[in-house]
């Protein structure tokens, strides 16, 4: 990943990610509603075949990259593609919970069953990919403890888990769910900026 400023970063990535979202978004609101909350977590669960498109910018220190992402969750398989213009390059990560295959336009390739070490690590890019999973679509990582605090609707307004800090900006309507369009994520003086510009959703066939 090439070092930037600061001030170049996040000038930078506020372009990319302020550009032609195709999603209108509306921020969450109003007190909490745990019963809503209840429903919506139980309902969204359910969905496990998505296709999301967006942009990411992701900046740690003085040191960052901002580009496309395009995602696809199929069960527990996930199919990801980062493509990088600010010299993180493209980047596919293909698999599941158990391990990921990991492919760079600059030569890498492994595979790790622990993506968050071995992305800091390895591409100095500090994503929390398997939890990314559940936070896109507005859930919690169902593997580890986490605190919540969610609006009227029981959308999810900030989530803290695996020392990371999720904060919801805006939602929209998707398909007859309230999805995630812009969120950030932080944890020390890693910061993840995403903007979802199309969800594609497959609801779960309903029994007759």
């Amino acid at each position: 990943m090439r070092a930037f400023s600061r001030a170049a970063l996040l000038v930078a990535g506020a372009l990319s990610l302020a550009a032609c979202a195709s999603l209108q978004g509306r921020a969450p609101a109003g007190p909490p509603d745990e019963a809503a909350w209840a429903r919506r977590e139980s309902r969204l669960t359910a969905l496990d075949d998505w296709e999301m498109s967006g942009r990411v910018a992701i900046a740690e220190g003085k040191d960052g990259a901002s580009g496309s992402l395009d995602w696809k969750q199929d069960g527990g398989v996930l199919d990801f593609d980062f493509r990088g213009p600010l010299g993180a390059g493209a980047v596919h990560i293909q698999g599941d919970g158990d391990a990921l295959w990991i492919k760079t336009s600059r030569g890498d390739d492994f595979v790790t069953g622990d993506p968050e070490r071995d992305f800091a690590d390895r591409l100095h890019m500090p994503l929390p990919v398997l939890s990314m999973r559940y936070w896109m679509l507005g859930l919690p990582d169902p593997g580890a403890a986490y605190d919540k605090q969610v609006d009227a609707q029981g959308e999810l307004i900030r989530l803290e888990q695996r020392g990371w800090q999720v904060e919801y900006l805006e939602y929209a309507d998707v398909q007859g769910y309230t999805l995630p369009v812009r969120l950030t994520l932080k944890r020390d003086a890693v910061r993840i900026k995403l903007v979802m510009d199309a969800w594609t959703l497959s609801p779960p066939t309903m029994a007759p």
